[in-house]
């Protein structure tokens, strides 16, 4: 590959910045100190790093998204990862590995930089877990590793992060539902997570989503009304108290996939116990203090218990059911209306299922 005359600029969505010092092509990581400045550029990963203090960065990282675990159309609970490379036009997911354990009844998961987190959910023996399983992106093959565990077993949580902690918001315990929120310190690799506060209301089945200053848990299911359309706050770094109860989505829903762009939240479908599933796409614009979210389209289809992931440009809900489906439906941010897109396939077609992406918190959001 011909390396361009210096300077040149590398360009990747909207991020530029100028290569100013050495330039190297090479598959492996250069053997010498980079000066700040350096670049070398990865071939076969399409990734671009720089020196920066004596080592090299990872500045443009190609992304995935993966969906881990849930059921599948045996019954059973299933272990594998297959994971799909944004922006994901057309195709086909690649098992790349699997969870530490067979696990279903995940709502989503969370992510740093460098690492996704799977955490809790319920085994194939019936038994609830409080397992938090780590897989290091980009994930190519193997097992997730179990690296420790939240306060309780639980299945059902919401879960978001911040660019340095991990939060896992409600669930049920399988004797109640539960309003704690545990949090996680990045890179988290051995240990109990910490139940630092509550939400105000006890619920499951909720989704979740992430600006840069805070987190959100979405609608869910409560002991009364059911249903519910809550939308709860929380500020970074959450260390102790309530959650604020803020406002609310336009419709009350639980068991479904959530996602986020930089400025909005969004849950995609979901099931209300009096309408049964529906294809709603609802959305709330940060920092959302007050108010009701809007309802900005469709999916494909009818469903519950899907997986929701983002890229720095689309949002995607992944699987669920209850018929098992293996759907891929994308949405391009910031989606106004309209109806998703059906842009691939899952390899196994698989049920309350956990989404988890690759996308880095601190530096990609658009």
């Amino acid at each position: 590959m011909p390396i361009p005359s210096r300077p040149f600029w590398v360009t990747s969505g909207n991020k530029r910045s100028k290569v100013k010092g050495n330039t190297n092509v090479q598959n492996a990581m250069p053997t010498t100190t980079p000066n700040d400045g350096d670049c070398w550029f990865s071939p076969d990963d399409r990734d671009v790093y720089f020196g920066y203090n004596g080592e090299f960065i990872n500045y443009f990282p190609v992304t995935y998204g993966y969906v881990a675990g849930g059921r599948a159309s045996s019954g059973s609970a299933i272990s594998s990862i297959e994971r799909f490379e944004f922006p994901f036009d057309s195709g086909v997911t690649t098992i790349k590995g699997n969870l530490s354990t067979n696990r279903e009844n995940n709502s989503t998961g969370c992510n740093s930089s460098q690492y996704g987190f799977h955490c809790g959910g319920r085994i194939s023996s019936g038994n609830f877990a409080s397992i938090i399983d780590r897989l290091e992106f980009p994930f190519d093959s193997g097992n997730a590793s179990h690296v420790g565990n939240l306060s309780g077993s639980k299945i059902q949580s919401g879960l978001c992060n911040s660019s340095q902690n991990g939060y896992v918001m409600g669930g049920h315990t399988g004797t109640s539902r539960i309003t704690t929120i545990d949090k996680f310190i990045f890179p988290f690799n051995s240990g109990t997570a910490s139940h630092v506060g509550d939400l105000t209301a006890q619920l499951y089945l909720l989704g979740a989503c992430n600006s840069s200053t805070h987190g959100y848990s979405l609608a869910g299911y409560s002991s009364s009304p059911y249903d519910t359309t809550y939308v709860h706050r929380i500020t970074f770094p959450f260390n102790s108290g309530t959650a604020s109860h803020i406002g609310n989505l336009s419709q009350s829903v639980n068991g479904m996939a959530s996602c986020n762009s930089s400025i909005h939240g969004y849950t995609m479908c979901g099931h209300n116990h009096t309408t049964g599933n529906s294809s709603y796409i609802q959305r709330i614009t940060f920092p959302f203090n007050s108010g009701t979210g809007t309802l900005n389209g469709n999916l494909n289809v009818t469903i519950a218990g899907p997986g929701g992931c983002n890229s720095s440009e689309h949002g995607f809900c992944v699987g669920g059911g209850p018929a098992y489906f293996n759907y891929i439906q994308r949405i391009t941010f910031p989606h106004d209306s309209g109806t998703a897109s059906n842009v691939g396939n899952l390899q196994v077609s698989r049920y309350q299922v956990c989404g988890i992406d690759g996308t880095d918190f601190v530096s990609m959001f658009v």
